[in-house]
């Protein structure tokens, strides 16, 4: 029996712990954090199997001076940071050409149309069907302007075989008669779902891991050293031995991935979310809302307002600015909303080109990566985690992963 690490209990490392045991490994997940309770547990709810579209944009030439100038707007770049950083940025920006974002946008959708086949999956062996809800995501656009600015998203999201349904404001206000009629139009994203307590679905995969006969040690990984037939993992003075390491531990995964020798461009895409007090059903599915880019998502701690991105790094404080623009604008699309109960800021984990990295290390073969999938880790935690482990069994996956190679930047 192969000895095995996960690094990092976000959803993508708890998946793919969860099918590395169940398929005969030994497998210990490590993490200084409680297992989900970081980035994925604080996001927009929703199984996102329609969102092929990255952040890249062919129009972000355009729209640049405006995000590096206002702090309020759906996507937003710190400049000072950006000046830190012009390798990233520079990165960023050749893969915001129309021929790149379309051939990251059919890359995601591919691995996207197998993202609830892998959930379904392990949703047949882990019970959590208490916390996801089967009502189909509705997005909005407040004017025809806002419409048809995003016409080449939504195309491109049809080519790639999501399937979408366009409504009316009359055909929108029957279905969600709470919220402000401010909208022009919208989409429902057919056959999407989402969860109202993403935690509890974390736990109960990681619980079932733990069963299966699982460890689980929380601790803060300091240095990775690679030897002939194993890899030594150490942490808080002690050192563990194991034949194999899979690296997904989100933002922080860059500086575990330069132990082992690989150097990787990974930023974060800072979001952000607002927590409503309500004990009143007010709206039935997750709502986008294009103006400001976030969703409001019924959720059993109550509304939850998420979204947006920052590109700001891992170490700069919250922006009450956008958390206030998310407040205000939350109140306006459904004025019904309680008094504010919390607020938080999470770090996706982003490379130049919006796609993961999902693979075996050219320095290290006992070592895989499975990180970097921006605002998609919840969604592609299963499919992720059932790929690593082909990967580390040594079997070509039956899914074409060769956009996400680790070479892909070198």
């Amino acid at each position: 029996m192969k000895n095995i690490a996960v690094i990092g209990a976000g959803i993508v490392g708890i998946c793919s712990a969860y099918f590395l045991q169940k398929s005969g490994y030994k497998v210990t997940l490590f993490d200084h954090n409680e297992p989900g309770s970081m980035t994925s547990s604080g996001h927009a709810c929703t199984f996102a199997d329609y969102a092929c579209i990255p952040v890249n944009s062919p129009t972000i030439f355009k729209d640049l001076p405006s995000m590096l100038l206002k702090q309020d707007g759906p996507l937003v770049i710190d400049f000072g940071y950006v000046l830190k950083n012009l390798p990233w940025v520079f990165s960023f920006l050749k893969n915001c050409k129309k021929d790149k974002v379309e051939y990251i946008a059919s890359s995601l959708a591919h691995f996207l149309s197998h993202s609830r086949l892998s959930y379904d999956e392990l949703f047949k062996e882990v019970e959590v069907s208490q916390y996801i809800n089967n009502n189909e995501t509705l997005y909005l656009y407040k004017t025809e302007t806002e419409y048809q600015a995003a016409k080449y998203s939504i195309n491109l999201r049809k080519i790639n075989g999501v399937k979408i349904k366009e409504l009316n404001a009359a055909e929108i206000n029957e279905l969600e008669p709470n919220i402000a009629q401010l909208y022009y139009c919208g989409l429902i994203f057919e056959g999407s779902r989402y969860t109202i307590n993403p935690i509890k679905v974390s736990k109960k995969i990681f619980e079932s891991f733990l069963q299966q006969g699982g460890s689980f040690l929380n601790k803060k990984i300091t240095a990775i050293n690679n030897y002939e037939n194993e890899v030594k993992i150490v942490s808080d003075n002690s050192t563990f031995d194991f034949e194999k390491i899979i690296i997904s531990a989100g933002s922080w995964s860059k500086e575990l991935a330069l132990m082992i020798g690989d150097k990787f461009p990974l930023d974060t895409e800072r979001g952000y979310h607002v927590l409503f007090e309500n004990n009143n059903k007010l709206i039935n599915r997750p709502i986008g809302w294009s103006q400001s880019g976030f969703y409001i998502i019924q959720i059993e701690e109550g509304i939850r307002a998420a979204g947006t991105v920052e590109i700001a790094g891992l170490h700069k404080k919250a922006n009450p600015k956008r958390l206030s623009m998310i407040e205000k604008e939350a109140r306006k699309l459904l004025p019904m909303l309680g008094d504010m109960k919390s607020t938080w800021l999470g770090f996706r984990p982003t490379l130049p080109d919006a796609m993961p990295i999902i693979g075996q290390s050219q320095k290290n073969k006992k070592v895989f990566y499975a990180f970097g999938h921006q605002h998609l880790g919840w969604t592609l935690g299963a499919v992720t985690g059932k790929v690593i482990r082909d990967l580390v069994q040594g079997i070509k996956p039956n899914i074409d992963i060769s956009a996400f190679n680790p070479n892909r930047f070198n």
